[in-house]
């Protein structure tokens, strides 16, 4: 397997599912660490996309499922695990660094764009390299997807800033 440039649809909806889980947990967490109404609202909002993205991954596996999985699958679970709290989103532990004052909150947008930023170029680049034309599908909504969370993110970072 030569990166994602092989996985079938169902093995990229299967490593996004990784990844919406470990971005719950992540906005989950900033929820609770906010200091403003408005931050507390954004990863409320984010954290609840994370769980509508993660249905909406179960529900488009099922389209996925025939031949789906992946002879390989002692080099497919390394890569799923790759999608850790500490790969892309930031550690329980930076977050609560970040936290500790009200400019915390500004801070903490930060890291979220970043994340999101990462995992859609991320996905873009693996829908440029896919070959397998389903796996290619889901990697170019996944990039959209983050893509949107990010621009979400600067929009309220900005109105946070008051710009």
């Amino acid at each position: 397997m030569s990166g994602t440039d092989d996985f079938s649809g169902f093995e990229v909806i299967r490593a996004a599912m990784e990844v919406e889980k470990n971005g719950h947990r992540f906005y989950a967490a900033m929820v609770e660490k906010s200091h403003t109404q408005l931050a507390r609202e954004l990863f409320a909002q984010l954290a609840q996309d994370e769980v509508g993205h993660l249905r909406t991954l179960e529900n488009l596996a099922t389209t996925y499922e025939d031949g789906a999985f992946w002879e390989g699958e002692e080099e497919f679970l390394p890569y799923l695990r790759r999608f850790n709290d500490k790969e892309v989103f930031p550690s329980t532990e930076q977050v609560a660094a970040v936290l500790v004052s009200k400019e915390g909150d500004i801070r903490a947008l930060e890291l979220a764009i970043d994340a999101e930023e990462k995992f859609a170029a991320f996905f873009q680049t693996a829908t440029l390299n896919a070959r397998d034309p389903e796996g290619k599908k889901a990697f170019a909504w996944l990039a959209a997807e983050e893509g949107r969370h990010a621009a979400i993110l600067k929009e309220r970072k900005a109105k946070i800033l008051g710009h």
